[in-house]
């Protein structure tokens, strides 16, 4: 089996990042992609999807050090579910990705362009 996802888009916020109990980091952030496609009428339209991501350990800390809201990214990771019990006692759940690769794109960072 399979669970792969690969996407590029650009960072809305700069990552909530926060320390465990256990030491270990844990880092937050969402990733638009946008879709650019022309309507029955031929009007050119924009949509845009929004992706949640999370990283941990030293990736956390680097996309902490680096990542800004606005930066191009490649992200590559694998869907995951978190759910939840809502107030009305439902379950519940939504998507995120568990990254494990990150890539800037675009321009250049202020020190210099990194893989990890």
């Amino acid at each position: 089996m399979l669970n792969r996802i690969e996407i590029i888009g650009n960072l809305g916020k700069a990552p909530e990042c926060r320390t465990l109990s256990n030491g270990g980091i844990v880092a937050k952030f969402s990733v638009a992609t946008t879709k650019t496609y022309k309507d029955a009428q031929g009007q050119k339209q924009k949509s845009v999807t929004w992706h949640n991501c999370e990283c941990w350990g030293n990736l956390a800390t680097v996309a902490e050090k680096y990542l800004r809201k606005g930066t191009q990214v490649y992200v590559s990771g694998e869907m995951v579910y978190d759910e939840y019990t809502a107030d009305d006692g439902s379950k519940k759940s939504f998507p995120k990705i568990k990254v494990f690769e990150i890539k800037m794109l675009g321009s250049k960072p202020e020190n210099n362009s990194f893989t990890f």
